[in-house]
This record gives structure tokens, sequence and C-alpha cells, in this order.
């Protein structure tokens, strides 16, 4: 009998040096995944974006498949099997024809600063070589008296026009300078969140690719979410308060910078039911569902753990994603989906309703918490024509920190009725505190209003 012929897979990919490194590096673990006479073939391309450096990525007219384009062209039209992009270049929507079958475990996530020669720290720069809002904005933070500038170009450009004195620094991915053996230029690292994917490669096949789809998914990082147990944020103990303060009683400080100076008093602990179960509760109900509604980060990441272990990511594309609150929007798409509705305010899934009925009716799938008010919530969309189904995918338990904080903090704030049963639970007396009570939809309000507390929304992000 004649063996069959070795698997020729022919990759598309930029040509910059750093891309040459993600590929290189993409391509290792892929080799492990499949049968090891395995044959690539790679071509490199330029896209859109490495032949326009001259346009700031913040332009309105910059397409979101600017460094995607012309390899996803190749992969769809048959030319190659597969592209290797960076995984926050993806565009909003994958093109039809194509799937993500993986984005592989992070490099280092975080910016770097690099700096000329003869500045010895970020406090005398003046001008920043920055290509993003996001990063303009962290540059200001870290440099008030500096000026973010647009900088386009390939790692070496830019690196090429610092060392030339047109800016005292550039922001640059550390990944990306760690990826071409360049880490010993970082001077420093840039406080705050950055891009949703950031230090991710993903590989990207055409979607009835099935060679390719089961093998490349289990290289996916999703799948591996919750190997290492999240112990989530800490209580800062012994920490004193100021009239200024908020005490914050939920699982995400990191997403609420506006009401700072927080401080992280989580009163719930949240816990993936075992994958069986969420597996079999996909299973059971995605099908028939037109549409998902997620009411938080911890909802996104545990349905998204069981649909890459049950199905992929393609299963989730062809519906409607909702999600409440800019935190469960952010955590999405830093697991590789967007959000075809958010709401932007603290109303919960009540302001996400009218939102939600003009872009999916019927049934909607709601993987949600073992506390989650879900009866209100059916009765709210049903309003609105759309029928939820509730789907418990973890379990929120009570948690205690211990004795509260010294000094006379100002707010407390609410993230879900459980954090008001646990705190008033743990802490009686606080029934009587002259606080403002601030929470997040109209659930976690009622919650406070049946404690005998006149509470409100918390201001939405600016």
């Amino acid at each position: 009998m004649t063996p069959p012929s070795p698997l020729h897979l022919r990759v598309a990919a930029r040509a910059s040096r750093l891309s040459r490194a993600q590929t290189g590096e993409a391509l290792r673990a892929v080799r492990a995944a499949l049968p090891p006479e395995t044959l690539f073939e790679v071509f490199h391309l330029d896209t859109p974006g490495d032949r326009d450096k001259r346009t700031p990525l913040s332009d309105p007219s910059v397409p979101d498949d600017f460094f995607t384009r012309d390899l996803d062209k190749v992969v769809l039209d048959g030319c190659c099997d597969l592209t290797v992009h960076s995984a926050k270049d993806l565009p909003r929507r994958t093109p039809p024809g194509l799937a993500v079958a993986a984005i592989l475990p992070c490099a280092d996530p975080r910016d770097a600063l690099v700096l000329r020669a003869g500045l010895a720290s970020a406090a005398g720069a003046r001008t920043v070589g920055t290509s993003s809002p996001r990063r303009d904005a962290a540059v200001r933070a870290l440099c008030p008296h500096a000026e973010p500038r647009p900088l386009r170009g390939t790692i070496d450009e830019r690196l090429a026009a610092l060392d030339r004195g047109d800016y005292d620094a550039v922001v640059i991915a550390a990944c990306a300078l760690e990826r071409l053996g360049l880490a010993g230029r970082i001077a420093a690292f840039v406080p705050g969140e950055t891009t949703p994917l950031q230090g991710h490669l993903a590989l990207v096949t055409r979607a009835d690719d099935d060679r390719l789809a089961g093998p490349l998914r289990g290289l996916d990082f999703r799948r591996h979410l919750f190997d290492s147990p999240d112990a989530g944020p800490a209580a800062t103990a012994g920490a004193d308060a100021t009239p200024a303060t908020t005490l914050f009683l939920g699982t995400h400080p990191g997403h609420f910078p506006h009401l700072a100076p927080l401080l992280p008093w989580p009163m719930i602990r949240l816990a993936p039911r075992p994958l069986e179960e969420r597996t079999a509760l996909l299973d059971r109900h995605l099908d028939g569902c037109a549409s998902v509604a997620f009411a938080s980060a911890f909802a996104a990441r545990a349905f998204v753990h069981a649909l890459l272990h049950a199905r992929d990511a393609r299963a989730a594309a062809r519906r409607a994603l909702l999600a409440v609150g800019p935190a469960t929007a952010d955590a999405l798409e830093r697991l590789g989906f967007r959000a075809d509705a958010v709401v932007h305010d603290f109303g919960g899934i009540a302001s996400l309703a009218p939102r939600a009925a003009e872009i999916a009716r019927g049934r909607c799938l709601y993987p949600c918490s073992s506390a989650s008010p879900a009866t209100d919530r059916i009765r709210t969309l049903a309003a609105h024509g759309i029928e939820l189904v509730p789907a418990v995918f973890y379990d929120t338990v009570e948690a205690c920190p211990g004795p509260l904080p010294d000094g006379p903090f100002g707010r407390v704030f609410f993230t879900s009725p459980s954090t008001v049963r646990s705190y008033f639970g743990h802490y009686p007396a606080e029934r009587t505190a002259r606080r403002r009570w601030l929470a997040i939809g109209a659930s976690t309000l009622a919650a406070l209003r049946a404690e005998g507390l006149n509470g409100e929304i918390a201001d939405e992000p600016r």
C-alpha cells in the first residue's frame, strides 16, 4: 500500500523581522501538534499597514484589517493554508470563510519604554513616540510633561528614529523587543492595561479545513484558563482609609479606576462549575440560541473555556454576543471575541435589553452565577422579545477578608446582590453607618433597598 502523502502547509506571514520571529515561534508549536512528516512553506507578504506607514492608527479611516487583509485573502483564496497574526491585529469580525483556529499562549503583554542614549530616566522625556490612543494616555500618566507623538513603522524603524534623536523615548510592546533579542533596551514598563491580546499570536485557517481545526485547537490558551486556581484580588490588610476611599467588594477592581482611590475588599469568591457540567449545558442550549448574554467578566471566561473544549470559536462567532458593562466587553475582547452590544453604564441587564432586542430576538443563552437573580432578568428581557435561557456556569461563594479597615472610608461599591448579602451578613453594624452605597445594576440596587438603605447607581466610566 502506498503511504499517504505528507501534509504540505503553505503559511502566509508579514515580511518584517518581528513577523518572521513570530512565525518561527508559532510554527514550532504547530509542528508539535501535527504529524512529524508535515512540510511547511512560508510566504512573506505586505499588508496595507506595511505599505502605509504614515497614517496614524488613531485615524478613523484606518480599517480594522489594516495588518491582516492580504494574509487572510491568500488563505481564503486557497493560495495558502494558514496565516500567523499578532492577535491584537485581528479584525473585529473574522472574514466569512475563515476561522481563528487557535490563539497561542501569551508572551509578556506589557508595554515598554525605550529611552534615547543619554537620557537617564523617563522623567526627562519631552517627546515620546507612540502608535495608539491607549499608549498616548499611558504616556501622559507616566510622563506628565511629555508630548506623545505618532510613530509608525517596524520595530527596527521606530528604534532608528529614536536613535537619530527624533524622539526622547518610544513605547513598544515588551514581547516584540524580547522576540527580537532587544529586551536589554527596555528602560521601564508602562503601567496600565495594554491592547487586548497583546503578546498572543493567532492562527487563522479556512473555516472548512478540518485537517487543521482539531490539532490546532489544542494549542489555544483559552482551553487552559482555569488550569491554575484564581485567588482573586486580595484585601489590603491593615490598610488605612480616608473619606475619599471607595471600599470595593467585587472581584475586578482594575476595571473601575474612575472610582479611585479603591480599596479592594472582596466579599465574594467565584469558581467555575466543573468543565463537564458546562460543556453539557452548551450541548443542551447553544444550538437553539441566537445570542449569548454575559453579565460579568467571569461569565465570559467560564463560557469561552467550555466552548473551546466542547467545540471551537466558530460556534460563538455565529451568534450575537451581548455584554453588560465595559469590563465584560473588555474581558470578551481579551478572549478573542467582540461584543455586538455593550451597555456602557452600570444599569445592568435592564440597560442592555433595548439594544439587545435590536440585534437578536428569540432565545438568548445566559451563562450565569448560582446567585444570579435569573427570574427578574428573564422577565426584563421577555418585555423586549428575548427569551433568556439561564445556565449556571459558575458559583458565587461568600467571603470575608476580616475586620473592616481603619479610617472613615466614605463609599462602598457593591457589584452584585451577592456582595450586598455578604457585606451586611458579616458586618451588620454597617447598616447604620453614614456612607454612600454605590451599586452596579438594578438588582444590586434592589438588594440595598431590601436592607433599608438608599443606594445609588455608580457613575459610569468616562
